[in-house]
C-alpha cells in the first residue's frame, strides 16, 4: 500500500482540516473531558481502583514495593500523587492475606476524615489527564504521518469509544499501558526511519517507561525485532541484522536504567523477604499441579541443589521487585483465573475469548469502519507500485503480536487487556480512509461509521463500562456474554440507596462484587439468602451483583436467583429481586 498526501475528494478540503486541526481536537479532548468527569462522579471506586492506590500511594511514602506484586510503580504512582496533599497515613500490614489487603484498601480511602469520593475523583482526574495524553499522541502523530483529516477521524475514534472512555478515568493500569505501547512502536517507527543513536535512545526511554507500567510490555522487543526484520526484507542494504543487534542493546541498555529509575534504584535479593526458591517452587506446583517439570523437581528433590539456588537468588541485583513482578505475572498466566464466558466456567480461559470480547465490545461503527478500510487496502495494494512504507508496518505489527499474546494467555479476566490494540486500529483505519486518495462514496460511507460511532457512545452514557454493541443486544444482554471488568466491576454501588430511597424499600439482602464498604453509602443490608423460601421468610428485597450471580457463584448459592425475572435493575450491574412478587420457577 502507498500513502499518498495529495489533493484528496473530500467532503471538506484539506486546507479546511489543516487550518482547523488544533481547534477541533480541542473540542473533542473536551467532549471526552466532560463524558468522563460526569460519569465518573456517579460512579463508586471499581474492584481494582483501591488496590492500585494504595500500592502507589505506599510507594510514595515508604520507597518500598509490595512484595508479592504483578504491577510496576508507575501508573500507581501517578495517580496516588494527589493523596499527598491530605497527609493520609499509610494503613499499617498485619498480616500477609487477602482480607488485610482489603481492610488496608478500604482504610485509605474511607478511613479518613476526608470525602472517598473526593479522594477517588482527584486521583482518577490524574488518569484521565492521561488519557488525554494519548488522545493528543494519536491525533499529532496521525497528521503527521497522513494528514489533518486522518488525524481528526483517529482522536475521534478515541473520544467517541465507550470502552476508553470507562478505562480512561480509573485508578488502574490498562489505559496508561495502552500509551506507553503506542508511544514506544512509534518510537521505534522513528528508529527505523532515521536510525541514528538518538532515536534508539529515545526509543529505550519509551520502552523502559512502558515496563513502568505494565509487565506486558516485554512483548515489544518481539515488536521491535519482527518489524526490523520486514525493514530488512524490504531493504536488505538499507538495513543490517547487526545493526539490529546494536540498536537492540542500546534499547535495552536505557530501558532498564529507565526502570530502574522508576524502581528507586532498588538493589536487593531476587527473592521476597523470608521466601526460598524450594517455598516458591512448592507453592507454585500446589496451585498448579500441571507446571511441574524437571526443573522444579530437580531442585525440589536434591537439598544440595536448593541450597544452592537460594544463594543465587540472595545474590544483590539492581530492581529485583521488576523481576519478581515478571516471576509472578508469568507464573499468574501459566496458573489461570477463574473467568466466565457464554455461560462456562474456566480456569485456564479459551482461546476465543478475546475475539469473542472484541466482537461484542467493539462499537458496531468500528466494525463497519474496520471491514471498509480493509476492502479498500486490499484494492489499494493490488495495484501498488511502490514499496510500502513503514508507517504501515508500525501499524499493523504491533497489534497483530499482542492479539496473538492475548489469545495464547490463560487470564481472561476482560475486555481491557485489548485496550493496546486498539489506538494503533484506529489510526490504521483513519489513515486507509481518510490519509490517501479514495473515492467520494468511500469517504461518505466513513464518515457514516464514524456518526454511527458517537451515537452508540451516546447511548452508553454515563454506564460506559457495561457496554456491549447493538449486534450482541447491548448492556441488558451482556451478562449473558461475560462480566466482572467488562460490565459490573462494582461501580454502580453508589446508585443503590436512591434507588432503594426512592421506593421506600428498608429491609434489603445485598450481593455486591466490589472493595467499596456498602454502610459508607448508607446502604444497611444482610447477605442473600440460599433458597427463594429463606429471602420469602425474611421478607428482604434482594439486590444482587451480576458479577456475583454468574461469575463468582462457584458453590451455587445463588443459583435459585438464575430463572426467576428481576423486578428491576440499577445502573447496568445490580438486579433487584422482591420475593414477595415472585412465583417459584
Amino acid at each position: 500500500m502507498v500513502a499518498r498526501r495529495q489533493s484528496l475528494p473530500r467532503l471538506m478540503p484539506a486546507s479546511f482540516w489543516e487550518r482547523h486541526f488544533l481547534a477541533a481536537t480541542i473540542v473533542l479532548l473536551l467532549i471526552m473531558t466532560a463524558a468522563e468527569v460526569a460519569s465518573m462522579r456517579m460512579e463508586t471506586q471499581t474492584y481494582d481502583e483501591s488496590y492500585h492506590l494504595l500500592g502507589g500511594y505506599s510507594y510514595l511514602k515508604t520507597g518500598r514495593i509490595p512484595g508479592h506484586s504483578e504491577h510496576p510503580p508507575l501508573a500507581q504512582i501517578a495517580a496516588a500523587w494527589p493523596l499527598l496533599f491530605f497527609g493520609l497515613p499509610v494503613p499499617e500490614i498485619h498480616s500477609i492475606d487477602a482480607a488485610d489487603e482489603l481492610r488496608r484498601e478500604r482504610e485509605l480511602l474511607y478511613g479518613s476524615r476526608y470525602p472517598a469520593d473526593t479522594l477517588l475523583l482527584l486521583t482518577r482526574s490524574a488518569h484521565l489527564a492521561i488519557t488525554l495524553l494519548l488522545g493528543v499522541l494519536i491525533a499529532w502523530w496521525t497528521r503527521r504521518q497522513f494528514g489533518a483529516a486522518a488525524g481528526l477521524a483517529a482522536l475521534w475514534l478515541f473520544v467517541f469509544d465507550p470502552n476508553f472512555l470507562a478505562h480512561g478515568k480509573y485508578v488502574t493500569t490498562d489505559v496508561p499501558a495502552a500509551g506507553c505501547f503506542l508511544l514506544a512502536c512509534l518510537a521505534w517507527n522513528r528508529y527505523l526511519t532515521k536510525p541514528r543513536l538518538a532515536s534508539a535512545v529515545a526509543c529505550g526511554a519509551a520502552t523502559g517507561i512502558a515496563m513502568a507500567t505494565k509487565y506486558s510490555a516485554v512483548l515489544l522487543f518481539e515488536v521491535y525485532v519482527v518489524l526490523y526484520l520486514l525493514c530488512w526484507l524490504r531493504d536488505p542494504v538499507g538495513f543490517r541484522l547487526r545493526d539490529l543487534v546494536k540498536s537492540m542493546a542500546v534499547v535495552g541498555a536505557v530501558m532498564f536504567l529507565v526502570v530502574y529509575a522508576v524502581f528507586g534504584f532498588e538493589t536487593g535479593s531476587l527473592l521476597a523477604p523470608g521466601s526460598t526458591v524450594t517455598g516458591e517452587l512448592s507453592a507454585k506446583l500446589q496451585k498448579n499441579p500441571e507446571t511441574a517439570g524437571s526443573f522444579s523437581d530437580l531442585i525440589l528433590t536434591h537439598p544440595g541443589l536448593a541450597r544452592a539456588a537460594d544463594r543465587v537468588a540472595h545474590l544483590p541485583v539492581p530492581a529485583p521487585s521488576y523481576f519478581r513482578g515478571l516471576y509472578y505475572t508469568g507464573s499468574h498466566a501459566e496458573e489461570g483465573h477463574d473467568t466466565y464466558l457464554l455461560g462456562q466456567f474456566s480456569k485456564a480461559g479459551w482461546w476465543y475469548y478475546f475475539p469473542v470480547m472484541a466482537a461484542v465490545k467493539t462499537p458496531t461503527g468500528d466494525v463497519l469502519l474496520f471491514l471498509l478500510a480493509v476492502a479498500v487496502a486490499a484494492a489499494r495494494l493490488v495495484g501498488a507500485n511502490k514499496a510500502v512504507r513503514i508507517e504501515w508496518f508500525t501499524l499493523t505489527v504491533p497489534p497483530m503480536v499482542y492479539f496473538v499474546a492475548a489469545i495464547c494467555a490463560h487470564i481472561n479476566v476482560g475486555f481491557r487487556h485489548l485496550l493496546p490494540i486498539y489506538p494503533f486500529v484506529f489510526i490504521w483505519m483513519a489513515a486507509v480512509l481518510f490519509g490517501t486518495v479514495g473515492t467520494r462514496l468511500v469517504r461518505i460511507a466513513a464518515v457514516a461509521c464514524l456518526g454511527l460511532v458517537a451515537v452508540e457512545s451516546m447511548l452508553a452514557f454515563p454506564h460506559y463500562l457495561a457496554f456491549f454493541n447493538l449486534p450482541s443486544g447491548g448492556a441488558r444482554a451482556g451478562a449473558r456474554i461475560a462480566v466482572d471488568s467488562n460490565l459490573d466491576w462494582g461501580q454502580d454501588l453508589k446508585q443503590v440507596k436512591p434507588y432503594l430511597a426512592s421506593r421506600g424499600i428498608s429491609n434489603v439482602c445485598l450481593g455486591y462484587f466490589g472493595v467499596a464498604p456498602p454502610e459508607y453509602y448508607g446502604i444497611v443490608a444482610r447477605p442473600v439468602p440460599t433458597s427463594l423460601a429463606e429471602a420469602r421468610a425474611s421478607g428482604c428485597v434482594v439486590v444482587m451483583s451480576l458479577s456475583l450471580l454468574f461469575e463468582r457463584n462457584f458453590r451455587g448459592q445463588y443459583d435459585w436467583l438464575l430463572p426467576l425475572q428481576p423486578t428491576g435493575v440499577i445502573g447496568n450491574s445490580f438486579r433487584v429481586y422482591e420475593p414477595s412478587r415472585l412465583a417459584a420457577p
